[in-house]
């Protein structure tokens, strides 16, 4: 929604600029009149023809009035000095509303994503979710197939203790790490003390 009035106004610079217009207008209207009346050979009749045109005149004055802007104010609005109003900037005032204009597209561009966002970002995860799942259960049916093609003679006993063996000692690895750390914080301590003893 535009917030600018919907047809655009007549601007001149002055007052002045408004009058002069105007003289310019009558005298092209009457000198159309005097060219008609030639034309047709009714030059005596001006006299019956001025006063209709000249009401014609100020009644298509008074209708463009509240459709004019002198020096960016609108001609209902008051006039207080004259002399003191600077003038109207008509390209600052463009500029400012092709500005606003710009801002409302932007922010219903930005509107709009953020309701068309978050449900393009629902489908991405949920295709990628189906996607990984999809894998897993092939892996996991590749899996149970191969362990199921296999029986307890099939594998190579030497292998099997190997493999008790390496969990075996996996534990007591692990075991064996955590005393070790401890006693090295604990020689740490002790060693922190005797380099504190006085010789």
């Amino acid at each position: 929604m535009d917030a600018r009035e919907d047809l655009p106004k007549i601007s001149v610079e002055t007052e002045q600029d408004w009058r002069r217009l105007q003289r310019n207008i009558s005298t092209a209207f009457l000198g159309r009149l005097d060219l008609e009346l030639e034309s047709q050979g009714a030059s005596q009749d001006r006299e019956s023809f001025l006063p209709h045109i000249n009401q014609f005149l100020d009644t298509l004055f008074a209708i463009t009035r509240p459709n004019l802007r002198i020096n960016g104010r609108t001609t209902e609005e008051p006039y207080d000095d004259d002399e003191e109003m600077e003038p109207f900037d008509e390209a600052l005032d463009r500029h400012i509303w092709s500005l606003s204009d710009q801002r409302l597209k932007w922010d219903r561009e930005i509107g709009g994503r953020r309701r068309a966002r978050p449900t393009e970002v629902e489908t991405l995860v949920q295709g990628v979710y189906t996607q990984h799942r999809g894998i897993d259960m092939d892996i996991d049916a590749n899996q149970e197939s191969y362990l199921s093609g296999l029986d307890g003679s099939q594998l190579d006993p030497e292998m099997e203790e190997t493999f008790v063996n390496a969990v075996t000692m996996s534990a007591q690895l692990s075991q064996s790490i955590s005393m070790q750390y401890e006693r090295a914080d604990r020689f740490t301590a002790v060693s922190s003390e005797v380099k504190a003893l006085k010789p």
